[in-house]
């Protein structure tokens, strides 16, 4: 992501995408596992987004005379409200054009991050995502937007693994609310149907605050519970359990972003025995806990 006039390799880390940005504005940039944030004051004129990553672009305040265009055609004058988000696919260049400076949160997703959320959510690597009409407004890409900002503007610096945990709320975000599903999930060679991979996934994503077994699951799949064990890693790379162990952590997560539960409740609704197991478990798995997450928001 770049302005007018600078170039981009194409190859660079997408990083280097929002630092070619921040360096005429005032602001922030991390880079982490996930992707990249920052949080800038983009000044008035032009800008052209060139990157080769998807891009989002998300104004956290109201903004008069914004014009913005994706791919061909002509961009129409309006005033944006707060939560206006631009979505600029990887194949595509965007433009935008501020009558005055605004306050905003970018984010840059390279092409194998979208894949491995898309596949944990969908079962297929691959997800067309379709930018929104230019003026729309994304309550949830807000919240999570004000989240960076608070995070990356912190005086003692943001925590890698906390912006990392929203560039992938964000990113589930987006693949639920734009991408469109044309191609069926991808069946590994000995792994699960996919209709039987989609299914579990279904079943997993609604039940994660109850008990649930291998055999369950297995009896879900018509497989023995050898049989389905395999085939599950076979197709989603990794056991029953972590898999199982991951969604209910990424839950959690999202559940102490939000703040409004105890961290008790939080574990319970997230299928752990109490809070000392979720307490546990982060420690070990994301290398922090319950109260550290927490207070970094």
């Amino acid at each position: 992501m770049t302005p007018s006039g600078d170039d981009l390799d194409a190859g660079a880390h997408p990083v280097n995408d929002l630092e070619s940005v921040v360096s005429v504005a005032d602001g922030s940039a991390i880079s982490t596992g996930r992707g990249a944030a920052a949080y800038s004051r983009l000044p008035p004129g032009s800008h052209t987004f060139k990157a080769r990553h998807l891009v989002v672009y998300v104004g956290l305040e109201p903004a008069p005379g914004v014009s913005a265009t994706v791919g061909e055609g002509d961009g129409e004058s309006h005033d944006a409200p707060a939560g206006g988000i631009i979505l600029k696919p990887a194949h595509l260049e965007a433009r935008l054009h501020l009558s005055r400076a605004r306050e905003s949160s970018i984010i840059v997703y390279p092409d194998r991050s979208l894949k491995e959320l898309a596949l944990q959510q969908f079962g297929a690597a691959e997800a067309d995502l379709k930018p929104p009409a230019l003026g729309t407004v994304d309550h949830t890409a807000l919240r999570v937007a004000q989240l960076l900002k608070a995070e990356l503007t912190k005086e003692h610096g943001p925590s890698e693994f906390y912006v990392e945990h929203l560039i992938a709320i964000l990113g589930v975000h987006l693949l639920h609310a734009y991408a469109s599903q044309e191609k069926e999930p991808k069946q590994f060679g000995g792994g699960l149907a996919r209709k039987s991979a989609r299914s579990l996934q279904d079943f997993l994503s609604a039940n994660l605050a109850r008990k649930i077994s291998v055999s369950e699951l297995a009896a879900l799949a018509n497989l023995s519970p050898k049989h389905f064990t395999q085939a599950f890693r076979r197709t989603f790379g990794r056991s029953p359990h972590r898999y199982l162990l991951d969604l209910r952590l990424d839950h959690a997560a999202r559940l102490l972003a939000e703040g409004k539960l105890t961290i008790a409740d939080v574990a319970y609704l997230s299928g752990f025995s109490s809070q000392s197991h979720l307490t546990a478990a982060l420690k070990k798995y994301r290398g922090t806990t319950p109260t550290r997450l927490r207070a970094s928001i």
